[in-house]
């Protein structure tokens, strides 16, 4: 299960089979991404093929994959179980979630990821005066 905030984006079966999906959301104040396996019974469902593994992520076209392991795993373990997986694992065997925590706008975050900076240099700043000599020099 996909969801943004709680709110239930799609669904799928985890069936050892690759799943892609694109879609576009309207929400002004997303700060979460949650992909959940669920449903796996721990005494009777032994079966391999019931797990989740993400391999790519793209948001806005940006491919995340060297921010790929922000991804925060919380595991659901039944209550024998006493280790679970690594934090930042991307692989879903058992219930649990994988989490990424981001900041609207989602471009801003997607910069401040990637370490883009677009504000002017210093010296790089113009004043009217400077664009109007910029246009009579080229013949705007």
């Amino acid at each position: 299960m996909i969801k943004i905030n709680d709110v239930i984006i799609d669904r799928f079966e985890a069936n050892s089979t690759t799943w892609e999906k694109e879609f576009t959301l309207d929400f002004q104040d997303c700060n979460d991404l949650k992909i959940e396996h669920y449903g796996k019974n721990y005494l009777l469902d032994n079966n391999p093929d019931k797990y989740f593994e993400l391999h790519k992520i793209y948001i806005n076209d940006v491919d995340l994959k060297y921010h790929i392991h922000k991804f925060k795993q919380l595991a659901y373990l039944p209550p024998w179980d006493t280790v679970g997986p690594p934090e930042h694992s991307l692989y879903l065997g058992h219930n649990g979630v994988l989490l990424l925590n981001f900041n609207s706008p989602i471009d801003s975050w997607i910069q401040d990821l990637f370490n883009i900076n677009d504000t002017t240099m210093d010296g790089q700043q113009t004043t009217k005066e400077v664009l109007q000599q910029i246009k009579a020099y080229f013949n705007v």
